[in-house]
C-alpha cells in the first residue's frame, strides 16, 4: 500500500511546480499582482483554459490571491462580444516555442496584450465556459461573494457568447478550437466542449443562489439541467458504454469521458462502464489513459506532425486526465487500480521532480519530437494532481516511529 510520505512528497512537488509558475507583475494602476502562467518555457502566457482547470489546486496550495488576480487579468481582457482571451502575453506566442527550442526562456512582462486567435487562425470555444466555471469556484470556496457580484455581468456574458453558436441545444465548432487545437477531427458538436458549458451553467446556478438571486438559480439549473439531457442523449454510446469524442463519431476521447463522471453527469452506473470501456480500447497505461484513440493522419494538424509529435493529442498520457482517472477510481472505490496508478505518478513526480505535460504512453518518459519539448513543470497538471492526491495523503496514516513501534 502506498505509504502517506510518498503521498505527500508528491503533493509538495505539485505545489513547488505551480508556485514556480506564478509570475509578480504590475496590473496597469502599478499596484503588485500574482499571475498564473501554464509553464515556464513556451507555456510561460497566462493561459485561460489551463488556468481555469487549475483553480482547485491553487486554492489547496494557498494561492487565493494568485487565483484572484489571474481571474482579474483575463476578466478585464474580455471583448465585447463576451469572449475571453485564450492567453495573455507580452508578445506574439511563437516567440516562446521558437526561444525554448534554443533552450532559452522569455519574461513575461508588463503590458499583457490578449491574444483570442489561434495559429490555426480560430478562438477558443471552451475558455469562456472554464473561466466562468472557475470564477465560480472561486467565489463559493474563498468566501469572495461580494467580488463574484462585481464580476458577474462578465461571466453573464461569457455564457451568452455560446448563444449565438449551438444548433439543436449543443455548441458546434470550428476545427482545432478546444485544448486539442493541434486535431483537426475536433469539429462540430464535441463532448468536452459541451461538457464544460453545462459545468458552467451548473456553477452559476450554484453562485446565484449563494448571491441570494433564487429566479436566477432556478433558470440556470435549468439550463444546466437541459444541457445534461441533450449531452447525454447526443454523446452516449450504450453499446460501447461510454460517451463519443464528437457527433457523428464513435470515437472515445478521454477528456469528456472522465470529466462527466467525475462531475457527476454520468451516474455511477455509467461512470463504472466508462472505465471499462476505456480499458477495452485500450487506453489505459501504468500513468494513466491516452488522451483518445488514434485520429487519421490527415486529422493531425501538419505543425503537431512536423514538430515530430503527432501523437500528442491522443497516444499522448496527459497527468491532468490522469488526475482525473483518480479521481474517478476513487469515486468508484477501484482500491487496486487506485492504489496502482497513485504509486506510478507518486514515482514519475518523484523521479522528475515536477508533474509535466504529456508523456509517452509506452514508456512513461516526457514526450518529445524534433522541435519540442514536454513542458515541465506544467501548471495544469501539478494542480489537478495536487488536487487528486491530496485526499489520499489525508486518509492514509502517518508513519510509526521505530522507537514507538519498539
Amino acid at each position: 500500500m502506498l505509504d502517506r510520505e510518498t503521498l505527500l512528497q508528491a503533493c509538495v512537488l505539485a505545489s513547488n511546480g505551480l508556485r514556480t509558475n506564478i509570475r509578480e507583475l504590475p496590473a496597469p494602476d502599478g499596484r503588485p499582482r500574482r499571475l498564473v502562467t501554464a509553464g515556464p518555457g513556451q507555456f510561460g502566457s497566462v493561459w485561460t483554459r489551463d488556468f481555469a482547470w487549475s483553480v482547485e489546486g491553487l486554492l489547496l496550495a494557498g494561492e487565493d490571491r494568485a487565483v484572484r488576480d489571474t481571474l482579474d487579468a483575463i476578466l478585464a481582457a474580455q471583448r465585447d462580444d463576451g469572449l475571453v482571451p485564450r492567453l495573455l502575453d507580452t508578445r506574439w506566442p511563437w516567440a516562446r516555442f521558437a526561444r525554448a527550442l534554443l533552450k532559452d526562456r522569455l519574461r513575461l512582462e508588463p503590458p499583457l496584450v490578449p491574444n483570442f486567435t489561434s495559429d490555426q487562425l480560430v478562438v477558443s470555444y471552451d475558455s469562456n465556459a472554464l473561466l466562468v466555471w472557475a470564477a465560480c469556484r472561486y467565489g463559493l470556496r474563498c468566501d469572495a461573494l461580494a467580488w463574484a457580484g462585481l464580476a458577474l455581468p462578465r461571466l453573464e456574458a461569457a455564457m451568452a457568447w455560446y448563444s449565438g453558436r449551438e444548433t439543436d441545444g449543443l455548441v458546434r465548432q470550428p476545427p482545432c478550437s478546444d485544448w486539442k487545437d493541434k486535431v483537426k477531427a475536433r469539429r462540430g458538436a464535441v463532448l468536452y466542449t459541451n461538457l464544460a458549458r453545462w459545468k458552467a451553467a451548473s456553477a452559476l446556478a450554484e453562485l446565484y443562489a449563494a448571491l441570494g438571486r433564487r429566479s436566477a438559480a432556478e433558470n440556470a439549473l435549468s439550463t444546466a439541467r437541459t444541457l445534461a439531457r441533450r449531452i447525454e442523449r447526443a454523446f452516449w454510446m450504450d453499446g460501447a458504454g461510454c460517451l463519443r469524442d464528437t457527433l457523428g463519431s464513435e470515437r472515445i476521447s478521454s477528456d469528456g469521458n472522465l470529466a462527466a463522471c467525475v462531475w457527476g453527469l454520468a451516474g455511477p452506473e455509467k461512470s463504472a462502464r466508462v472505465l471499462r470501456a476505456l480499458d477495452k480500447a485500450g487506453l489505459m497505461t501504468p500513468w494513466g489513459p491516452r488522451a483518445s484513440e488514434r485520429y487519421p493522419r490527415s486529422e493531425i494538424s501538419v505543425l503537431a506532425r512536423a514538430a515530430g509529435v503527432p501523437g500528442y493529442h491522443d497516444d499522448g498520457v496527459w497527468l491532468w486526465q490522469t488526475a482525473l482517472a483518480l479521481r474517478l477510481l476513487a469515486a468508484l472505490d477501484r482500491g487496486p487500480m487506485l492504489e496502482r496508478l497513485a504509486e506510478s505518478v507518486c514515482r514519475l513526480l518523484i523521479e522528475e521532480g515536477s508533474a509535466g505535460e504529456v508523456y509517452d504512453p509506452r514508456t512513461g518518459r516526457a514526450m518529445t519530437g524534433r522541435f519540442y519539448r514536454s513542458e515541465t513543470p506544467f501548471t495544469w497538471s501539478s494542480a489537478m494532481l495536487l488536487e487528486a492526491l491530496s485526499p489520499l495523503a489525508a486518509r492514509r496514516p502517518s508513519a510509526v516511529p521505530a522507537a514507538e513501534a519498539a
